[in-house]
């Protein structure tokens, strides 16, 4: 099943014309962060990607996207559903995830949105934080044509520091829609 999902990976980007650009680090568990989220486009490309690049990945995603005839597809692609009605803790939920797995992937879009919002959604962070584990900062890079991963980053704790690196290796890519995408900062450092 792994080559088929591998080369079935591989085809669909190519069919888009795409290509699969990562060195897969070698650390058992982790959140891969998704950006740019502008389109629909990114949910196949990512899955596309994933696969030609042969992570297993966990992934967010919204409540409606599980519902009816989809639900069981999203499951098996590796779906977890997001209550994002409120009263809701997914940190907790996630964190709980890495601790019960020896070799977890977390996929997320901090944008929570194919909308441009005013800034990202902070859970990413505290998740990675609260489980001791490293962001891995993944892209489908519309402009390249191309998916990937692009970084390993180890939180400091220092917000606006680890903000900066993050800005700093996502600062030339472009989602589908380049208008529709979240600046990069949390919420809490405009609040700084």
């Amino acid at each position: 099943m792994k080559l088929v999902k591998k080369w079935v990976g591989r085809a669909g980007l190519w069919l888009f014309g795409w290509r699969a650009e990562a060195e897969i680090p070698d650390i058992p568990k982790f959140v891969l962060v998704g950006y740019p989220h502008t389109s629909t486009w990114d949910f196949p490309l990512f899955i596309f990607t994933a696969w030609a690049l042969d992570v297993r990945c966990r992934w967010a995603g919204k409540q409606s996207l599980f519902e009816g005839r989809l639900g069981r597809m999203f499951r098996a692609l590796g779906g977890v559903p997001v209550d994002r009605s409120g009263g809701k803790n997914m940190v907790s939920t996630v964190v709980d995830l890495f601790e019960q797995n020896e070799r977890l992937i977390f996929g997320i879009a901090p944008s929570g949105s194919r909308s441009r919002t005013e800034h990202w959604r902070s859970g990413f962070y505290h998740m990675a934080r609260e489980a001791n584990v490293p962001l891995v900062l993944g892209s489908v890079d519309f402009a390249r044509r191309s998916g990937g991963l692009l970084d390993v980053v180890h939180l400091t704790g220092d917000v606006t520091k680890d903000m900066e690196r993050i800005r700093a290796v996502y600062a030339d890519v472009r989602g589908r829609n380049p208008d529709q995408q979240t600046p990069i900062r949390l919420q809490s450092e405009g609040e700084e």
